[in-house]
């Protein structure tokens, strides 16, 4: 890495994409170390959007026509929070992007709130897959597991709460290991609608969820 550290002022950078960038487990955590390593690259943001440029670019400002032609800037791609990034010009960072990219997103014998998960059941599996959509300022309702599951939230943020009051939020993109046997809910206290993919180590005839009435 270089002696000299690529900073940018985030101030004005949306949310998700900041988290794309600097999360260690983020979509995008790979280009911002490229970013480090290399000291001909150079990024501003602009829009909410984070602009990368190699040779010349000024991080604080647009250089004029004639300073762009005579430092040879060249703006190459540009990273969004929720839109797909933008290659302007063939450049190696921009091959990263191009490449295969396995990240594990967990790997754990405990649900979310700490409890240690149950054995494997006896018997044949059956694993299931479920979409759960939740408008914004909805929520479903009081429930409890009696197998395994988790998930991944790739749209919005959801907020888990058990019975006895103790929550957690998940964020887009993030993952979670729900709890088995506990009562809890899952509600989008969000502005959009949040999308949750879960899959369940289930056998045949047993119920994913039981349901309890609202107290």
């Amino acid at each position: 890495m270089t002696d000299t550290m690529t900073t940018i002022d985030t101030t004005n950078m949306c949310s998700h994409l900041q988290r794309k960038l600097f999360d260690e487990e983020g979509e995008y955590h790979r280009l911002w170390l490229a970013l480090q390593d290399d000291p001909e690259l150079t990024a501003v943001v602009r829009s909410r959007q984070l602009h990368i440029y190699r040779d010349g670019k000024h991080p604080e400002g647009e250089l004029s026509t004639a300073e762009s032609k005579s430092n040879k800037a060249k703006k190459i791609l540009v990273l969004a929070g929720k839109s797909a990034p933008k290659i302007l010009r063939e450049d190696p960072i921009c091959e990263m992007l191009k490449q295969v990219e396995t990240v594990e997103l967990f790997r754990t014998s405990h649900s979310w709130d700490g409890a240690a998960l149950p054995d494997y059941p006896k018997g044949r599996p059956e694993l299931v897959a479920m979409k759960y959509v939740f408008p914004a300022g909805k929520k479903l309702g009081w429930h409890h597991h009696d197998v395994m599951n988790c998930g991944v939230l790739t749209q919005g943020e959801l907020t888990i709460v058990a019975q006895d009051g103790t929550e957690k939020v998940v964020h887009e993109g993030e993952a979670v290991v729900e709890m088995v046997g506990t009562i809890h809910h899952g509600e989008n206290r969000g502005t959009k609608p949040a999308i949750l993919y879960m899959f369940y180590l289930s056998q045949k005839d047993v119920p994913l969820s039981i349901q309890y009435s609202e107290k």
